[in-house]
């Protein structure tokens, strides 16, 4: 059983490949799944802004957008 990641909007994905991105990025990392979909996932305690004094949290899955997590041969 592969690592299990958590989206944005608080979805889990398994059997996924982090993807090397040109620039790294403090508070968030991409995954890509086996049918190639990406997915954006939070950092664990993701470092605070200068100008901001709260963390990112995760969404509510209720809030991705229709047909966020099917495969794109497979949305309708």
């Amino acid at each position: 059983m592969g690592k299990i990641y958590t989206d944005v909007y608080n979805i889990k994905h398994e059997n996924c490949t982090v993807v090397n991105t040109l620039h790294s990025f403090q508070r968030i990392f991409i995954i890509e799944d086996a049918h190639g979909s990406r997915f954006t996932c939070l950092k664990d305690d993701p470092p605070m802004l200068n100008k901001s004094n709260t963390h990112w949290k995760h969404s509510s899955p209720q809030d991705a957008p229709e047909d966020y997590a099917v495969p794109y041969n497979e949305r309708k």
